[in-house]
């Protein structure tokens, strides 16, 4: 995709100075699109003529993904889209949902760099805008076992308040699966970063080799888990 300044409207016709016919146009404005590198194409593929002034015959960028998306498992992707545009973190939406409640949409930030093992075309798949689907977009597609041992919770639910839905420390720490989907709560160890995502302040310089539960419940995460689950009549 073409992320580069475009010529600006031709404006209308000015009186004529030196050099310059009555119903010239003023130069268009320099921008970064290379014509050498299209050099192939006429020109009327892209710019009208007669009335239309020289006008773009389309609406970048979708225009130009008509052509350069064209076989995208063989594009360069790279060539287009510079690093300093796909390092940001690009910001998403996933639904977060437990049984009995609507859907909680929350944003999180995802990562190029984090899925550099993975090709363009695994996520961007739409044809022409190769826009991702909203299940790959939602990330559930990859990450559905996205709650195993030493996964950084806050990655992704950094801007959940856990406090504000946790008023007691019991519902804070133990017995999860009275709202969440007990299925899920099974896979769910209670390591550093399970408890970063309520202690922001002790994620970091606050004994930072050490595993929460092993001070605070004198167990190690692994004995802890079943504390999470609450336990058969």
């Amino acid at each position: 995709m073409f992320t580069g300044g475009w010529p600006a409207a031709p404006a209308p016709p000015v009186a004529a100075g030196p050099g310059m016919h009555a119903s010239s146009p003023p130069p268009a404005p320099a921008d970064t699109f290379s014509h050498a590198r299209h050099a192939k194409l006429a020109c009327l593929v892209c710019h009208q003529t007669g009335g239309g002034g020289g006008r773009l015959t389309f609406q970048p960028p979708r225009g130009c993904t008509i052509c350069h998306h064209q076989a995208p498992a063989s594009s360069r992707c790279a060539s287009c889209h510079q690093p300093d545009e796909l390092s940001p973190p690009q910001p998403v939406t996933v639904a977060v949902a437990v049984p009995g409640h609507q859907p909680v949409p929350r944003p999180a930030d995802f990562l190029h760099t984090r899925h550099t093992a993975q090709t363009c075309t695994e996520c961007h798949t739409a044809p022409v805008t190769l826009a991702a689907p909203p299940a790959i977009a939602g990330c559930k597609d990859c990450h559905a076992e996205h709650h195993e041992v030493n996964r950084a919770c806050t990655a992704c639910h950094a801007a959940a308040d856990p406090k504000k839905e946790h008023p007691s420390l019991d519902a804070a720490h133990q017995r999860c699966d009275a709202c969440h989907t007990p299925t899920t709560v099974a896979r769910l160890t209670p390591t550093r970063s399970f408890c970063a995502m309520c202690h922001v302040p002790q994620a970091t310089n606050h004994y930072d080799q050490k595993e929460c539960t092993t001070c605070h419940f004198l167990a190690e995460p692994g004995a802890y888990r079943s504390m999470l689950t609450t336990p058969p009549r």
